[in-house]
């Protein structure tokens, strides 16, 4: 069985990504848990009757949401859950419970790290959890992973960092291109990436000149593309914030769904 975490507002783009979700496993047995985080926590007495009035709209629109997907996705089991809290560390917290193989979220794609660092969900959640994380762009229409690409730099995947893709790819038969986009010349592909080495994969490289992130974008608009998977590295916040994250830019620029795992 495979478990995904999919955080809801409510709106069309979360409801769009839920969609997506169901259909990310073909024929292996699924199960989603539905969150809703309702408001950030306070200990006001006033608040108290607020929180009551938050709470039944949520459970009457989850209601709702479920019979809907019930309908929609009839072998896909579904879990509720309502929480009183900040949306970033709430979302953070139960990926890394280790309970959830991946979190799927939708963005309404803004641009550029200031986005990321201005609050929004969908970026911190990426910055903060070490779970998969598959965001999914407003609007998007489930496509069959036929063509997915892996954009690579020099840093070597682990084996733990390619199970969610190598899990993607096994659903959907998918073909793997590896993208490896540096200044560096082309690498040593099998150093890079040993513990996909194994699969059935197209190798491109290209040199890294100017910026990274227009790279990445010129070239799945430029190509037919299901899915880019992006390498999230650890790296010092300072060091992020000042010498730009590309796996976050991309996040918010991208017309087709991202996997974003972690080394």
């Amino acid at each position: 069985m495979y478990k995904i975490l999919v955080p809801v507002d409510f709106s069309n783009t979360s409801k769009n990504a839920l969609k997506y979700a169901t259909k990310l496993f073909k024929g292996v047995e699924l199960e989603i848990t539905i969150l809703h985080i309702y408001g950030a926590q306070s200990t006001a007495l006033m608040m108290k009757s607020i929180d009551s009035i938050l709470i039944k709209d949520a459970e009457n629109q989850m209601r709702t949401l479920i019979k809907e997907m019930k309908a929609e996705a009839p072998s896909v089991s579904f879990n509720t859950k309502l929480a009183k809290n900040y949306a970033v560390s709430t979302i953070s917290d139960l990926g890394n419970s280790g309970v959830y193989d991946f979190i799927v979220m939708g963005t309404k794609g803004v641009s550029g790290l200031k986005e990321v660092f201005m609050g929004s969900v969908a970026g911190g959640v990426v910055s903060k959890t070490s779970a998969p994380v598959i965001v999914v762009p407003l609007d998007y229409s489930f496509k069959d992973l036929k063509h997915v690409v892996f954009a690579i730099g020099d840093d070597p995947l682990s084996e733990a960092s390619a199970t969610p893709l190598k899990k993607l790819l096994a659903a959907h038969n998918s073909q793997l291109e590896v993208l490896h986009i540096s200044e560096n010349g082309t690498p040593d592909f099998d150093t890079i990436i040993g513990p996909i080495n194994d699969l059935d994969l197209k190798l491109t490289h290209k040199d890294g000149l100017g910026d990274l992130n227009q790279q990445l974008n010129v070239y799945v608009q430029n190509h037919d593309i299901d899915l880019l998977c992006l390498l999230r590295t650890k790296k010092d916040f300072f060091d992020r914030l000042l010498s730009g994250s590309v796996t976050l830019k991309q996040t918010f620029n991208s017309a087709i769904p991202i996997l974003i795992i972690h080394s």
